[in-house]
């Protein structure tokens, strides 16, 4: 009973950010934006990442894992976090937050999604905070939604709906950005093997013209795409993509662009025959490799 009682404690502790890192957020933003990045209220779902004290000292990289649709930080990135903490990594070199709410049971929920600005300055928030709470560059590993929120958090300048500015570009601080399935420019959506145009109308929220996805008659984009496409090689000092030819959510094609692929690129890596989830599951030794050693293998 004694041995359980110290596990759940133990795992009670350490489910959101580790109470270091949280104390730290705290002083640095104020009590308010730390409880927003540490999304207690999804309880061991919201964040992840923190030193067990401010004496620990790294020996990796700190990575910042961002989501995408109808996903939390305690899912897909909890489980990628797991892959690399097998291969050295330590809970101090690994963050998440969680900027929306998740599926919360709706496999329909993605379409209420777009790039607020809220989220953006989420997960600008966390790479800053990284950066500063580790003194060390980050490493940036985004999926889906998560990469166009995620290289405007990078970015900078003003957001698109509410005009607030962000602050300048945080490319030195950033050493690699992985980009996996990310729709860079819209989504196709690939049903029985022919590709459909996802967001030619912009009348549900993940397709609206300002911080949608929208991709109408070709070359239009939303306002938040044009101000991402907009500018090259400010996502990291390196930058790399990962995709699928069969992306059943993002497909490969749009507008006569790759929507994976991001301007200016170190390299890709492509894979034929993977779903949109799968291409992030199964990935994750070529996001070690690109992060770690600059190479695509």
């Amino acid at each position: 009973m004694l041995i359980f009682l110290v596990t759940f404690l133990f795992a009670r502790v350490f489910a959101n950010f580790s109470p270091d890192f949280s104390a730290f957020l705290a002083s640095y933003y104020g009590p308010q934006v730390r409880d927003q990045m540490e999304r207690r209220d999804l309880e061991s779902k919201g964040s992840f990442g923190g030193k067990a004290d401010r004496s620990e000292r790294l020996k990796n990289q700190p990575i910042v894992f961002v989501h995408g649709v109808s996903d939390t930080a305690g899912e897909k990135m909890r489980q990628a976090a797991n892959w690399f903490k097998a291969r050295g990594y330590s809970d101090s070199e690994l963050y998440s937050t969680t900027y929306f709410n998740g599926a919360q049971g709706n496999p329909l929920k993605w379409v209420e999604y777009g790039m607020r600005c809220e989220y953006v300055k989420q997960v600008r928030a966390l790479i800053v905070a990284t950066r500063l709470y580790t003194g060390r560059a980050v490493d940036v590993i985004a999926f889906s939604l998560g990469v166009p929120v995620s290289r405007k958090a990078i970015l900078g300048g003003h957001c698109v709906d509410s005009g607030e500015y962000l602050g300048g570009p945080l490319t030195k601080y950033i050493d690699t950005f992985v980009g996996v399935a990310g729709p860079n420019h819209g989504i196709s959506l690939q049903v029985g093997g022919i590709a459909i145009p996802g967001c030619v109308f912009s009348v549900i929220p993940v397709c609206n013209q300002v911080t949608g996805l929208y991709s109408g008659v070709c070359p239009s984009e939303s306002e938040f795409l044009q101000d991402i496409n907009r500018q090259v090689g400010y996502e990291g000092m390196h930058v790399f993509t990962i995709h699928s030819k069969k992306d059943q959510i993002v497909g490969h094609i749009v507008c006569n662009k790759v929507t994976s692929q991001i301007a200016g690129q170190m390299g890709e890596k492509v894979f034929e025959n993977l779903n949109h989830d799968d291409t992030f599951h199964t990935s994750h030794n070529v996001q070690f490799q690109m992060i770690r050693n600059h190479i695509v293998i």
